[in-house]
């Protein structure tokens, strides 16, 4: 991978060191709430972890964590608009259940969705493939991983890496509601997972005592579904007895991300405090650690090369970010004066008594690219976002059927 020209606009970010004030001016434009007993097509909308927008087709997505213990497993089509200033509408006219090939719907359990991209439909106009990760349901025996549906809600097959990566309690591979929590679509159709900790054999969860522990990012491709590479991605010590975990990433450009990070200090009390953090991190000078079974005993920067992170900010920096848990992040359309919007996403854990959070911020001297299909199609080039907006047709006839003008609102409040 080539190292990206965002480097020499940003200060690193090494070992929690901040050596600059945090580029790029990220800034909250507006923070809506969405009623934790708001439904889509009677379906709960809630235990949002995951968020995308394809900027060929107009579609956004979002996806719930719920293992199908309040609704099936679900996957919502979005419309989120927003003007100059900030100003968001919010709403929904579509959620999809996660089938079986043959069409069943999954039996709750089964799967914990946690992030969410959109693969450009080809032809323009058709449905567009999910690629998603999950959590599995590790503790019986239904495995962590990336997989893959149309919007026919059809499962398809995993994607492939190695056995060390494979569950085994207290010996190997992610722990229970750690695992694959990321994942980023590259504007050359390649994929990278990320989990939410690091794999049991790597070291500990980053938490006060740990030092600087390192989860791992699973890089694939796309249209083998095979795995072509392994990076480290380190996650500094947090202090006064508070975790921090990588919970979602979305791709600037094949060689950057912007990772969301939180910071939680564990708690019995419904309301969360969680403080969010917003990183560049840059692939291009990371080792490939594929095929290496265990971290444990390595010396960052002597036996192996992590990605390298730049800090953007957090709650208070943006300007009054709600302290709830952000867990899934989007790139919307640009802004007509060129800065990058950037959605958010917050988890209410499916509790109808707390809200939903969707949050603009905006970014100065970022340029996210993304896939596009070929006017002539079966193949895709990398694009810039631009500013233009639209709804999908098929959403469009969507509401023609039911007879709406707007779709189903969630609406703020």
């Amino acid at each position: 991978m080539r190292r990206s020209m965002l480097t020499a606009l940003a200060c690193t970010f090494m070992a929690g060191k901040a050596v600059a004030e945090p580029p790029h001016n990220l800034t909250l434009l507006s923070e809506e709430p969405i009623q934790g007993y708001a439904r889509v097509n009677n379906m709960l909308f809630g235990g949002m972890s995951g968020i995308d927008y394809d900027p060929q087709s107009k579609f956004w997505y979002s996806v719930s964590n719920d293992s199908g213990e309040s609704s099936p497993v679900r996957f919502f089509a979005m419309l989120i608009d927003f003007d100059e200033k900030g100003n968001m509408t919010i709403n929904s006219d579509e959620v999809q259940k996660l089938n079986t090939p043959n069409g069943d719907l999954y039996e709750p359990g089964k799967h914990t969705p946690s992030s969410v991209r959109i693969i450009p439909p080809d032809p323009i106009g058709d449905e567009p493939y999910l690629v998603w990760t999950s959590e599995g349901v590790l503790e019986q025996g239904n495995k962590a991983g990336v997989f893959e549906m149309c919007t026919g809600a059809t499962f398809m097959d995993g994607f492939e890496y190695g056995d060390y990566t494979n569950f085994v309690a207290d010996e190997q591979g992610p722990r229970v509601d750690m695992a694959f929590e990321s994942i980023a679509l590259l504007p050359n159709m390649e994929v990278v997972a990320g989990y939410e900790q690091a794999l049991t054999q790597d070291g500990p969860v980053s938490t006060s005592g740990s030092g600087t522990t390192y989860t791992r990012l699973i890089h694939l491709d796309y249209f083998k579904a095979n795995q072509i590479g392994e990076m480290a991605y380190p996650l500094e010590e947090p202090s006064d007895g508070a975790i921090r975990s990588l919970v979602d990433f979305v791709a600037v450009d094949e060689d950057t991300l912007l990772a969301v990070e939180n910071i939680e200090i564990p708690s019995e009390k419904r309301i969360r405090d969680v403080t969010t953090e917003l990183y560049l991190v840059e692939l291009g000078d990371a080792s490939n650690i594929m095929g290496v079974q265990s971290l444990a005993g390595m010396t960052a920067g002597e036996d192996f090369t992590p990605v390298t992170k730049t800090f953007l900010g957090d709650n208070e920096s943006f300007g009054g970010l709600r302290r709830s848990p952000y867990r899934g992040v989007t790139f919307g359309p640009m802004f007509k004066d060129g800065r990058a919007s950037i959605v958010l996403i917050s988890d209410n854990g499916c509790d109808q008594y707390q809200s939903t959070y969707i949050a603009l911020l905006s970014a100065d001297d970022i340029q996210p690219r993304r896939p596009f299909v070929k006017p002539e199609g079966r193949a895709f080039e990398a694009r810039d976002i631009t500013s233009e907006r639209g709804i999908p047709q098929r959403i469009r006839t969507i509401r023609e059927q039911k007879g709406e003008e707007g779709g189903e609102e969630l609406g703020a409040g």
